[in-house]
């Protein structure tokens, strides 16, 4: 989690035929970290790493306690876009009070660190009273200063570490174009790209009408569970998604239908219909 959070903080031969499916549904019993960025009040981004799929922490933030421990640093250490700089110094705070015999006790679960503003939040839903301000005093981190003290707002907490389907699915493909990034693609070579939908037939018809206008066709249609399958021929980098996939889940939502990630081929610049070689 760490390292995924540092590489985003900073701003700034042939291959074998292979599917890569991207599925924008998480996944009920999947315990797992998300990565993903929300605006903050003053126009400015924040880094949201959330976790999901847990059950235990769902009911917590809901019916819980909740415990923040915020670490500011000083305005002179926080770059252009508001992110606080040295944040790998937090590590050890991290650690420890992921080792803290308080945190243990209270049965105290992180559910999401947010950095953004000159800060980095670290949130801790709970049943049993927590206070890590011992902690905090005794293991202090050059350059910030950290304190714990109860949520008042839990709406916006909630608002703040639950993904949106959008977040979700662009997660999705981040993972999956990493995955084909390490098979040697890069994702610049245009190919047959396929996309799949599940609901009723009117509906599906709706969608198909109004993502024609972006340059998908229909591929084939699904009987059971009933849905269809759209293609497009592009490339799979992640600029594309970033523009696509907001107008995606946006046709599904409108439509009522259900969308179930993407699918394509491993290729390479010297294979781009992505055959083996024989």
């Amino acid at each position: 989690m760490k390292k995924i959070a540092s590489l985003l903080l900073g701003f700034a031969s042939a291959s074998q035929p292979l599917g890569a499916q991207a599925n924008g549904a998480a996944s009920a019993n999947s315990d797992h970290w998300m990565l993903y960025e929300r605006v903050a009040s003053d126009g400015k981004p924040l880094v949201v790493i959330a976790r999901t799929g847990n059950a235990e922490v769902q009911s917590l933030l809901l019916h819980g306690r909740a415990t923040v421990v915020i670490c500011r640093t000083d305005p002179s250490n926080v770059n252009e876009h508001g992110m606080p700089q040295g944040t790998d110094r937090l590590y050890s705070i991290e650690d420890k009070l992921d080792e803290e015999a308080a945190r243990l006790a209270a049965g105290a679960i992180r559910v999401a660190s947010v950095t953004g503003q000159g800060q980095r939040r670290m949130f801790f839903v709970h049943r049993a009273p927590l206070d890590l301000s011992p902690a905090l005093r005794s293991a202090p981190v050059p350059g910030f200063s950290c304190d714990a003290s109860e949520v008042d707002d839990r709406q916006a907490l909630l608002h703040l570490v639950t993904p949106t389907p959008l977040e979700i699915q662009l997660n999705g493909d981040q993972e999956v174009l990493a995955g084909l990034q390490k098979s040697g693609d890069d994702g610049h070579v245009p190919r047959k790209t396929d996309f799949w939908f599940y609901g009723r037939r009117g509906p599906l018809n709706s969608l198909t009408a109004t993502l024609d206008h972006h340059g998908f066709s229909v591929d084939h249609w699904l009987n059971d569970p009933p849905g269809v399958v759209l293609s497009r021929k592009m490339p799979v980098d992640l600029a594309v998604f970033q523009a696509l996939t907001p107008v995606i889940v946006n046709a599904a939502e409108r439509s009522g239908v259900d969308y179930d990630g993407w699918e394509t081929l491993v290729v390479s610049p010297t294979q781009p219909d992505g055959r083996k070689d024989q």
